[in-house]
């Protein structure tokens, strides 16, 4: 009888005490990315039996956090969640600790453009101002990004060499920190995903003029987009997805990718 007890309270313990899995978010808090999958993972706990515990890692274009990643033992335990910087562009602009063999998909999310802001009393309301202004004054607007050789600033240096303009670029850790630096007007023009501006531009505290995306979109109607300024094809868009290290067995990452996607 002592042993059943101490069996069903073993088990009641491990039930109670599950292992949580250690969702890598490798940027600064406050950003789009950030905030997109703390939210993901709120939802996801209803759908995953294990508890979901965010961890900020930021720092190199999120290369840090995505390393501690896939060094991590192959379990299911020890997630990335990232956009494509660390992953796509990163490993052929800085030295890294990982390749593309070292980590497997969970599942890929969404994708959205950058989007360029600037201050109310910006001389310019749309793109096609926005970039008249820049070409009258090359270098004198500093713009503020996700990082060195990370996509915002290879998103804007790519559409500010295709009309031949210059502006001085300022990295940060991520969209969080490039907004709290545009909103105490350390820089001219902010360049991050929407979310984290959107509610500002909403308030009159910014002008979202340009997208990286060749189309426009419905939640900024005022943001040019590429189509408009004659470069469709220099579109850049960001995609988030979530990965796990390389030997995480296949009905875990099954298990997983059916948790978030009813999420």
């Amino acid at each position: 009888m002592r042993l059943i007890v101490a069996a069903l309270l073993l088990a009641a313990a491990t039930a109670t005490f599950a292992e949580p899995i250690k969702l890598i978010i490798p940027t600064a808090p406050g950003g789009g990315t950030d905030g997109f999958f703390r939210v993901l993972a709120k939802e996801a706990t209803t759908f995953i039996k294990d508890p979901i515990v965010v961890v900020n890692v930021p720092g190199a274009g999120g290369t840090i956090g995505v390393a501690q990643m896939v060094h991590s033992p192959p379990d299911g335990q020890t997630l990335a969640a990232v956009w494509l910087g660390p992953v796509t562009v990163s490993p052929h602009t800085m030295k890294v600790q990982y390749s593309p063999n070292d980590y497997i998909p969970v599942i890929q999310l969404t994708s959205a453009p950058y989007v360029f802001c600037v201050h109310p009393d910006f001389p310019a309301t749309e793109g096609k101002s926005f970039i008249e202004e820049l070409r009258k004054n090359p270098e004198k607007y500093t713009y503020g990004n996700d990082g060195a050789g990370g996509p915002g600033q290879l998103a804007a240096e790519r559409i500010f060499r295709a009309v031949k303009v210059k502006a001085r670029d300022i990295p940060f850790k991520g969209a969080g920190e490039t907004l709290t630096a545009f909103l105490g007007k350390h820089i001219d023009i902010y360049v991050g995903s929407v979310p984290p501006v959107l509610q500002h531009a909403q308030a009159g505290r910014a002008k979202c003029v340009l997208l990286s995306s060749a189309d426009n979109i419905a939640s900024l109607p005022s943001a040019t987009g590429l189509r408009d300024l004659g470069i469709p094809d220099e579109e850049t868009i960001l995609r988030r997805a979530v990965l796990a290290p390389k030997g995480t067995p296949p009905a875990k990452i099954a298990e997983l990718e059916a948790g978030f996607e009813k999420a």
